[in-house]
């Protein structure tokens, strides 16, 4: 099954062209908006593409799927988001709450929906192109954030709600540069581990914002004093995320996709814990806690079904990277200014 030409726009469809960490991609449209936010959001990394390693076709309009979709169900008992049907050669992937729908082949996909009311999708499935060629390097991705300084990075790993993204956002106030908010993928080689982060803006809580001087001028003054009057446990949970450009915030070339990876750092520490301690573990203890930063592409990867287990060419990609890089772990109390001197001091040597 593919889209109707008809779909794309046969008169001039709107090209853009990207190069992410060496990986180029095609992106054409029907929507000159919809082009014109992915050339804003991607400005950074938009280039001339001779030879795309993929090519995705964002569709502003509708498209009806035919056959019976199988819900995704969250291990974390959240709503279900995404349904998949798996097509000659590729797979659907129809999303629950917006009706846009998703095809992937391999080197080509598409998005067909309302994309201008949900860029945030086009987005997504754009990034997932980009990460498949990269694991097909022989990356493996890493449910993680993570900062850099002269080239070398330090990647923040933690279950959901741990405060990966407001780490990360700390260590840009304290002069870092932004390597990724919630997704990483490592290589290990020669004994080195080389990351990559993604082309993603990090999406944040208004609590994040509060917490950040420069990212607090975000806030109408309303919200700012809905947020302070709010009990500290509930601001945390506060779920109403919205996009951070950090480059037109601290400056452009505040993210850099690239790096040298030199720790990383599980996050286990909570809000009502005490004092904080970092311990560094040995690698068949790092191992063991796989299921805290290890991540997949889900129903993005047309080369394994959802929910499948780790295969073990992944786990020798982790078994590597652990052992080729110290792997720390925070217990305590949360506290943000801590954690800037330990990373610093990380990266000092």
């Amino acid at each position: 099954m593919s889209v109707p030409a008809a779909f794309v726009g046969e008169d001039t469809p709107h090209v853009l062209g990207l190069r992410v960490a060496d990986v180029p991609l095609e992106v054409v449209t029907n929507e000159i908006a919809v082009q014109s936010a992915l050339a804003d959001y991607y400005a950074p990394w938009t280039a001339p593409v001779a030879s795309p390693a993929a090519r995705v076709r964002l569709i502003q309009g509708r498209f009806e799927a035919r056959g019976p979709f199988t819900d995704l169900v969250r291990g974390d008992g959240k709503r279900v988001k995404e349904a998949v049907q798996d097509v000659a050669g590729g797979r659907l992937i129809l999303k629950r709450a917006t009706g846009v729908v998703m095809g992937l082949w391999p080197g080509h996909a598409f998005a067909v929906g309302d994309l201008r009311g949900n860029l945030n999708q086009a987005i997504n499935l754009v990034n997932a192109c980009y990460a498949k060629s990269v694991l097909g390097r022989g990356h493996v991705l890493l449910h993680a954030a993570g900062v850099s300084r002269e080239g070398r990075a330090v990647v923040l790993a933690g279950q959901p709600g741990a405060g990966k993204s407001s780490a990360a956002l700390h260590l840009v106030d304290a002069g870092f540069r932004f390597l990724s908010n919630d997704r990483v993928l490592a290589r290990t080689v020669g004994g080195r581990v080389e990351v990559l982060g993604y082309p993603k803006q990090p999406r944040v809580n208004p609590g994040t914002l509060l917490g950040h001087p420069r990212l607090s001028a975000l806030l109408a003054p309303a919200e700012r004093a809905e947020l302070e009057a709010m009990d500290a446990a509930a601001r945390w949970d506060l779920e109403r995320k919205r996009d951070v450009d950090l480059d037109a915030i601290y400056g452009a070339g505040t993210v850099a996709l690239e790096a040298e990876m030199r720790a990383l750092v599980l996050l286990r520490w909570r809000r009502d814990g005490v004092g904080l301690r970092v311990d560094r573990l040995a690698p068949e203890a790092a191992l063991a806690r796989l299921e805290i930063y290890r991540k997949d592409l889900g129903a993005f990867d047309l080369d394994r079904t959802a929910g499948a287990p780790v295969t073990d060419f992944e786990l020798d990609g982790y078994r590597a990277l652990v052992g080729a890089v110290p792997v720390l772990e925070v217990s305590g109390r949360v506290d943000f200014r801590a954690l800037v001197g330990a990373v610093a001091a990380l990266l000092a040597g």
